[in-house]
């Protein structure tokens, strides 16, 4: 029984370990950005990858993936960085043609739908995160009580064996002292008393 608990215990442990992935540090995902967008930044300005032949402007899938592996902040720090580096040669120009709205969107167009893919994507991240947490938390409660009703459980078992091995020996001890009444027939012979002899003193 007790060998039955350890090994679900055993088990149980070993899968909420497996199953559940540690929150990754913001300098990692820092690190990771710098690696990506640096990688993408490096190819544009060299003319291997060019972002405007592309419909969707490359920055958007490091952050979705950041987002993804690091949460909101993450993907936040991410588009952070994907604005910083997308304006490296500086604000872009309005003509005196455009209009204001015209000009915000070509700015901020591609920065807004950054941050609003990083607060999307790293709120599911974020909430999976949360709730896998507070699962791993009530299964680590879950073992410890298990392992303390083992434990008791084990007190039990050798109280139970204690008591037991007492009345063994009391049952053991009881026969032999009653053998003596058994041999005389259930009845006790009642001791007889000593006759003493009467002194006679010699009067000189």
């Amino acid at each position: 029984m007790t060998d039955q608990i350890s090994a679900i215990s055993i088990n149980a442990h070993r899968s909420s370990v497996g199953s559940f992935l540690p929150h990754r540090s913001n300098a990692l995902a820092v690190g990771e950005g710098v690696l990506l967008l640096g990688a993408l930044s490096a190819l544009h300005y060299s003319g291997v990858l060019i972002f405007s032949a592309w419909p969707v402007h490359p920055f958007l899938f490091v952050v979705i993936l950041l987002s993804a592996q690091y949460g909101i902040q993450g993907g936040i720090l991410a588009a952070i960085g994907a604005i910083m580096l997308s304006h490296l040669d500086g604000w872009p120009a309005r003509p005196f043609d455009m209009a204001y709205a015209e000009y915000f969107r070509l700015a901020w167009a591609d920065g807004l739908s950054w941050m609003l893919a990083a607060l999307a994507v790293g709120t599911v991240t974020t909430h999976r995160a949360r709730v896998m947490q507070e699962q791993t938390i009530k299964l680590r409660q879950a073992l410890r009580a298990e392992n303390l009703i083992a434990s008791q459980y084990q007190v039990l078992v050798q109280r139970t064996h204690d008591l037991e091995r007492s009345l063994a020996v009391r049952a053991d001890s009881s026969p032999s002292a009653d053998s003596a009444p058994a041999l005389t027939g259930g009845t006790r012979i009642p001791a007889q008393r000593s006759k003493t002899t009467p002194s006679y003193r010699v009067h000189k």
